[in-house]
């Protein structure tokens, strides 16, 4: 949920409508995210009128301010960061005023940016790039980027769990497939690559600690390992030192991570 003066109008805001969150321009030079702005949108719910200010006063009791209207939301949608004034649209949607409707053509443009992949709510008829697509378009970084903003989602609820015969946590198949993408499906652990030899890419995601021992489905709890390492850490029950980055084995045997990118670059989310 968020806060505005006045009620958008002209259109009216519709129930599964995006909202994307920006951030302040003097706030991203500040930051150094001024080509990074917008990290996630808001999948919009419904609105409700602060009449007399105590929504606004009981949930941002520091800014000394209320606001008319409270905008409630159903999901939050990482993105690939970008900024608007980045990309080549019709129109100008800097201003820090209330929110702005972005026209059709300009959507378009935004549109590859909004990982309905990442999210947790069904997929509209958006669309969504598969994630060989996602590094082809922006890069390694970026998409490292936007898993990290799906981290910073994950890491405040749950795995959702699916039953079925037995309890199951469910996985996100985008989070897996685009660290094995940005990986190259080479293992972080011996670098080992099938596709040189056998033309193909293998590779699997290990969860370091498993969901169903409270570990969470996000990047910094996630190692690409080829099939051999993946069965071997499985069979001897390998522990994983973090502050090292390597896996240790019960006969003594330690192995670093050659490959330890997306761990020595993440976000400090202050859980594991």
């Amino acid at each position: 949920m968020f806060a505005i003066s006045i009620r958008p109008r002209n259109p009216e805001l519709e129930q599964g409508e995006l909202l994307l969150l920006q951030l302040v321009k003097q706030d991203a030079i500040r930051l150094g995210k001024l080509h990074s702005r917008v990290d996630f949108a808001l999948v919009f719910d419904h609105l409700e009128q602060d009449y007399d200010g105590s929504i606004s006063r009981a949930h941002w009791p520091t800014e000394g301010r209320v606001w008319n209207w409270i905008v409630h939301c159903s999901a939050t949608v990482p993105a690939v960061p970008f900024s608007l004034e980045d990309l080549a649209l019709s129109s100008e949607y800097e201003g820090q005023d209330n929110a702005r409707y972005i026209e059709p053509s300009d959507e378009l443009l935004v549109k590859p940016f909004i990982q309905w992949s990442l999210a947790d709510t069904p997929q509209p008829a958006f669309q969504v790039l598969a994630p060989s697509v996602v590094i082809e378009n922006f890069g390694t970084d970026l998409t490292l980027s936007a898993i990290f903003n799906h981290d910073r989602i994950a890491v405040l609820k749950p795995p959702p769990k699916k039953l079925v015969s037995v309890e199951q946590y469910e996985r996100n198949p985008w989070l897996a497939e685009n660290l094995k993408a940005y990986y190259d499906h080479h293992c972080q652990v011996c670098g080992y690559a099938f596709k040189p030899t056998f033309g193909v890419d293998v590779a699997d995601t290990h969860h370091i600690q498993y969901l169903r021992n409270g570990g969470l489905d996000i990047s910094t709890n996630i190692v690409v390992l080829c099939p051999n390492h993946h069965r071997v850490v499985h069979a001897t029950d390998a522990t994983f030192d973090r502050q090292a980055l390597a896996y240790l084995y019960a006969n003594g045997l330690r192995e670093p991570l050659v490959r330890p990118n997306h761990f020595t670059k993440a976000p400090d989310f202050g859980i594991i």
